[in-house]
């Protein structure tokens, strides 16, 4: 990604859910500036037992991230 791309990337929070450790959790990154890499703003520190129940709070966070800007940090 060259340097102009970068500067044209939605800098959106987007969600990842993953399995690790046997459980399932979600992390929240936003695009670093000049295409650096994303940055986590936001992950779960519990272990879910379920992919759709990271999936349910991580999108919950995602929500309160598009309501309240990128102040607030989840964990």
């Amino acid at each position: 990604m060259t340097t102009y791309e970068a500067l044209h990337v939605s800098a959106a929070p987007v969600l990842h859910v993953f399995e690790q450790d046997g459980g399932w959790h979600w992390g929240i990154t936003v695009p670093r500036p000049a295409g650096s890499g994303f940055k986590v703003v936001a992950f779960s520190e519990e272990t879910f037992p379920a992919e759709a129940a990271a999936r349910t709070d991580g999108d919950r966070v995602l929500r309160d991230f598009s309501d309240h800007g990128m102040r607030m940090r989840a964990h």
